[in-house]
């Protein structure tokens, strides 16, 4: 099976968060004791400030797009890049991964590997909090505009403060943070010039999906379309993988009715690797008619 492999671009676009939503405040019922519509008005004006704040910063758009930004997240690849500085010359350049131990670089990669994972792990974790503290806030708004005196205000605004402090954690947690070494990397007594200052930066990969629509595949022959999700161009020098597994074929009268296919397609591993769990997969079924698949094809050579 030839499979040939065409390279698209891709385009993201940023759609604006919906308008505002307007308020409009009720009055409170003339019932209840002297001290309770006292309140009143302060709880309204409570809730006026919780709609805005649940309507602007924290709204239910902006929470599905943490979602899909987490999720994003957790398709892409983590590499580690380790950089020297000379101490004389203050500059600082890649070292070569041939200069480093082995097993140490194992160990520093295990500890990066963990530490991504804690990340999604807080990731996770953070959005659960930000959805409960959500809903929570919103049922405080509604039982203020029904008239019920449900909190002192100090116990909503610490509420309101923790809802926002959340949502700029998660923000904090999208970032990627520096890798922590506790291992020596570099050899001493093999002739090498010892680099004595190192950092551990992580590097992110954007995931590499299949363009769906773009995709066929004959009897013989499959036409696969690829992209960086997010990204107009891979990198120079990159590499990647595809496999397939075949299904038994549909046969009638000794004739092949169809074939399916099931290809992967990632990123070929290298030592500088830490932590990936995506690789995207699609099925194909074959036509034995070639004059079926209609559209534009690069050339078999």
């Amino acid at each position: 099976l030839f499979c040939y492999i065409v390279k698209v671009h891709s385009y993201k676009i940023k759609i604006e968060d919906p308008s505002v939503l307007s308020l409009t405040v009720m009055d409170g019922s003339s019932g209840g004791a002297t001290s309770q519509q006292e309140r009143l008005p302060v709880f309204f004006n409570m809730e006026e400030k919780i709609r805005h704040l649940l309507n602007t910063r924290v709204t239910t758009d902006q929470i599905r797009t943490y979602f899909n930004q987490q999720e994003f997240f957790s398709r892409c690849s983590f590499y580690i890049e380790i950089k020297g500085q000379d101490l004389e010359t203050q500059t600082t350049r890649s070292v070569p991964l041939q200069n480093l131990n082995p097993q140490r670089l194992m160990r520093v990669k295990c500890d990066a590997k963990t530490q991504v994972r804690v990340q999604l792990a807080y990731q996770t974790e953070l959005l659960k909090k930000l959805v409960r503290s959500r809903e929570d806030i919103a049922v405080i708004a509604d039982k203020i505009h029904h008239g019920y005196v449900v909190r002192e205000e100090d116990d909503i605004d610490r509420k309101m403060s923790e809802l926002q402090d959340t949502a700029a954690e998660f923000e904090n947690a999208l970032l990627l943070g520096p890798v922590h070494n506790r291992h020596k990397l570099i050899f001493e007594d093999n002739g090498v010039v010892v680099v004595l200052r190192l950092t551990l930066e992580p590097k992110l990969k954007k995931p590499v999906i299949f363009e769906r629509d773009l995709c066929d595949v004959l009897l013989k022959v499959a036409y696969l379309h690829w992209k960086i999700e997010e990204q107009e161009q891979d990198e120079p020098g990159e590499e990647f993988q595809i496999q397939y597994k075949v299904r038994d074929p549909e046969i009638h009268d000794a004739i092949i009715i169809f074939i399916a296919y099931e290809f992967t397609f990632n990123r070929v591993n290298s030592c500088d690797l830490v932590y990936s769990m995506w690789t995207d997969t699609i099925w194909l079924t074959t036509s034995p008619d070639c004059s079926r698949f209609s559209k534009t094809r690069p050339s078999e050579a």
